[in-house]
């Protein structure tokens, strides 16, 4: 199955995603902010990751910036889940590459055919 990335500043946000995709046979990694979070999708290569906003030490919109702006990281797809969901913040992300955005709370369903749905976009 996949690799992904959580990369959100709450730890039960965290737990839960991780418990979740583990249990549907995924290999789920996990940062508390954007600068672990680069380090880690630079090290781990994940198929996706699933990005928080809001967050401490680097935030979302830079964390994406530098992931589509890094060769090695630009073509790994990124789904965003914030409880920053105005249209403005959708619109800012889908333009700078992320490939779904997600608003909290959130649906795990939902989150699950967006991820499902953005593996296959980049596989094929």
């Amino acid at each position: 199955m996949a690799r992904i990335l959580v990369i959100d500043d709450d730890p039960d946000i965290r737990a839960l995603l991780s418990t979740y995709f583990q249990g549907n046979g995924h290999q789920v990694f996990q940062a508390e902010d954007g600068a672990h979070g680069i380090g880690m999708a630079a090290q781990r290569r994940p198929d996706v990751v699933i990005l928080d906003v809001d967050m401490p030490v680097l935030d979302g919109h830079s964390t994406l910036h530098v992931m589509k702006n890094d060769p090695k990281m630009s073509g790994i797809p990124i789904v965003v889940l914030t409880s920053h969901g105005t249209n403005e913040t959708r619109e800012r992300f889908q333009r700078a590459g992320c490939a779904d955005f997600l608003s909290k709370p959130f649906d795990l369903g939902q989150l699950d055919i967006a991820i499902t749905n953005t593996l296959k976009a980049s596989q094929g």
